[in-house]
């Protein structure tokens, strides 16, 4: 639509002046005032989003190109940060001050409209929402398998979670606890606001996998579009459960029911939590939430040495819970997964190294010595003594670019066997 159709020649004077929501008046204060009539059409614009969530992806964009035409210096903080909260459905948002959570008439937990199965799943969670677009195309998705090419925390994450009553709900997509605390990473503190659970694990370790990992979410309290995770892995015991699982262990039963919600007056004991933090090794990567909208950006901290859950503890939390993992994403700075399978069976298709087929990665143009057909940003690193040499079979090489983004995947020009 042209934008004479959105935005009128000196339209604001007859749009009506009325107050943005009380939600949205962080957008309107500082670093400076913004005039009136500008305010008029942002307040119509927020409130058509305000009464629509997740719904008028045209109205995003209307308010996106607003902003830009006032010229407003913090407008992508911002916007991004209303989008982000007028659009996310994610189990991993849930209970984030810039996310608000919504009850029903009754007080039960909203249940979530995602999940895990044929056509609500990871592999269609684009198609639920124009805000999932992430899920299917972008580059540094989560969950990833951690190797060592994932980087050591030199200074661990340190938590202050002080004693108190929690929340324990069902979402229908995970169970979760709504807890307040402090996180301090790297002299930075991120405000700890709930943990949620996934049967099994999504990350794998150097490709194992566990029974079950824990979700503790947090967003910055300087900033709170930063959001950082740290994540749990739980092996099955064939003693007693890790004080975190021991006390709400006893309260499963109350939650079983999609929607439901109990209160645990005596709080979660953080201390075996603690404890396995200051003796593994966290390793920390950037990558995405794990539910839609599979936003990027967001810091995991992964704690290397499992914490233990009792084999009744992990059946009583598995049977509520259910599965609920996404499938391992391609390595960072790679080609979307899902992308990845749209092309499986084609002549296009990804390979791994040292099977048969053809090195073809997506989306990008070739460059370095050889004239190879691939649709990636090819670097030859050996056997290439002539400028415009060919690449042959056998021939090394490195990826640096695939998508659109910088990345550096060693590869192999193999054969490929041609049927007449």
């Amino acid at each position: 639509m042209a934008e004479s159709h959105l935005y009128p020649a000196r339209s604001h004077k007859t749009l009506p002046r009325r107050q943005p929501p009380a939600s949205h008046m962080r957008f309107f204060k500082k670093p400076a005032a913004i005039p009136s009539w500008q305010q008029g059409i942002l307040a119509v614009l927020l409130a058509v989003l305000e009464s629509r969530p997740g719904q008028d992806f045209f109205a995003y964009k209307a308010v996106a190109f607003v902003l830009e035409m006032f010229d407003y210096s913090l407008h992508k903080m911002l916007f991004s940060a209303f989008l982000f909260a007028s659009t996310a459905s994610a189990t991993c948002l849930h209970g984030l001050s810039m996310f608000k959570r919504s009850e029903e008439a009754e007080g039960d937990v909203e249940v979530k409209t995602f999940g895990y199965g044929p056509l609500n799943g990871p592999f269609n969670w684009a198609s639920l929402g124009p805000e999932n677009e992430a899920c299917k195309s972008g580059a540094n998705q989560s969950p990833i398998n951690i190797d060592d090419s994932v980087t050591v925390m030199s200074e661990k994450p340190s938590l202050n979670i002080p004693p108190q009553e929690v929340e324990f709900e069902n979402l229908g997509t995970t169970i979760e606890i709504i807890v307040n605390g402090t996180t301090t990473v790297a002299g930075s503190d991120f405000q700890l606001v709930q943990f949620h659970m996934h049967t099994p694990s999504e990350h794998h370790l150097n490709g194992e996998y566990h029974p079950l990992e824990v979700h503790m979410v947090h967003q910055g309290v300087a900033d709170p579009t930063q959001l950082a995770v740290i994540a749990l892995m739980f092996q099955v015991s064939a003693g007693e459960s890790s004080s975190i699982i021991r006390s709400l262990s006893g309260s499963i039963s109350a939650i079983s029911t999609p929607g439901s919600k109990t209160t645990l007056p005596s709080g979660i004991d953080f201390r075996d939590v603690e404890a396995r933090i200051a003796e593994s090794d966290v390793l920390q990567y950037t990558g995405s939430l794990t539910t839609p909208p599979c936003a990027e950006g967001v810091t995991f901290m992964i704690v290397r040495d499992p914490l233990h859950v009792s084999v009744a503890d992990f059946n009583a939390i598995k049977a509520v819970v259910k599965f609920n993992a996404r499938f391992i994403q391609n390595s960072l700075g790679t080609v979307n997964m899902l992308e990845v399978g749209s092309v499986a069976g084609t002549a296009g298709a990804l390979h791994p190294l040292g099977l048969e087929g053809e090195v073809s990665p997506l989306n990008g143009t070739v460059n370095g010595t050889g004239n190879g057909t691939a649709n990636g940003t090819v670097n030859a690193t050996a056997n290439a003594t002539e400028p415009e040499r060919a690449m042959s079979v056998g021939q090394r090489f490195t990826i640096t670019e695939l998508h659109g983004l910088p990345t550096k995947v060693p590869a192999v020009v193999v054969a490929r066997k041609r049927k007449y």
